[in-house]
């Protein structure tokens, strides 16, 4: 029985300690979300990293990064970083191109050559108001044209993204029915112990 009871008192302390740092996890998780959720990287001429985020309504910062499907149209965040140290000298122009308008597309954003030393490009509010396929490219010019290094394509408004998250429970949920079934599981050994006292 003793053993029983020790094992008991280790599994309450355990579910307790689990109970307290759980919200702050949860948290934790929300504020870099960006980063662990959406950051993809892609490919080109060198490596960057991707993170879009769909403008919030009011004053509260993004908390739901997506890669290259984004669920929704409308008003997008975008982020891009430059990985290797070589990317960073180099005078790079932006564009942001809605497909399937002529060869080039149809222009939403363009951004004139410069260098990123630090390798973050903001690209700031994007408005993606239809439903489609889009591409962000980054070009460098060489010999006298403008030629794109790394191509970025997007899905806007055809679902996924972070939406796909939803179709099982999340660590939380599973964490805390754990927490609930070891709480229960105490006290049912805990009243059974004190009924088999004489």
């Amino acid at each position: 029985m003793n053993k029983v009871s020790g094992w008991t008192g280790r599994l309450s302390w355990a579910v307790l300690i689990m109970l307290i740092t759980l919200p702050v996890h949860a948290q934790l998780m929300l504020a870099h979300e960006g980063h662990h959720a959406g950051d993809c990287v892609i490919k080109g001429a060198f490596s960057v990293n991707f993170s879009a985020y769909e403008k919030p309504k009011g004053d509260i910062p993004p908390m739901h990064a997506f890669c290259q499907q984004i669920p929704a149209a409308g008003i997008i965040l975008m982020s891009v970083d430059l990985n290797d140290a070589e990317s960073r000298k180099i005078p790079l122009a932006i564009r942001v191109v809605m497909e399937g308008h002529g060869p080039d597309g149809h222009e939403i954003l363009s951004l004139p050559p410069k260098v990123y030393p630090s390798g973050s490009i903001s690209l700031g509010e994007v408005n993606m108001a239809d439903v489609g396929k889009y591409a962000v490219l980054l070009l460098e010019e060489q010999e006298g044209m403008m030629n794109t290094v790394v191509r970025i394509p997007l899905t806007v408004g055809e679902g996924g993204g972070h939406g796909s998250h939803s179709s099982g429970p999340g660590i939380m949920e599973i964490a805390l029915l754990l927490g609930a079934a070891g709480v229960g599981g105490f006290f049912w050994l805990r009243r059974r112990k004190a009924g088999a006292a004489p």
